[in-house]
């Protein structure tokens, strides 16, 4: 996902540092519906083209009733804040999604 997300980056000519924080962003936010230790199921990623940048989806959809949090935490949403132009964290229906928009300077 990370290189997907950086291929993409790169061919619509953001900066390293901007892919850096794209790498970071969706790392983060994956997180969440991966868990540390990961989680059976499977992790959709759609991925959008802006006239300015870039935006991820992400939804989880997972076997078991494995408890997903709702919420980022103070500091995930610190990092989030520094490297994605937006990013958000919530359950649809029970399955947890993401979006991350990131914009070229």
């Amino acid at each position: 996902m990370r290189l997907v997300a950086a291929g993409l980056a790169s061919r619509l000519k953001f900066t390293l540092d901007e892919i850096e924080d794209l790498k970071i962003g969706v790392d983060e936010l994956a997180g969440y519906v991966i868990g540390p230790q990961g989680r059976e199921g499977t992790l959709e990623i759609r991925f959008s083209i802006l006239d300015d940048g870039l935006e991820i989806h992400g939804e989880g959809h997972l076997t078991s009733a494995t408890k997903v949090r709702r919420e980022l935490t103070e500091f995930s949403r610190v990092i989030l804040t520094s490297v994605a132009d937006s990013a958000r964290l919530q359950q649809l229906d029970g399955v947890p999604t993401f979006d991350l928009t990131k914009k070229r300077n």
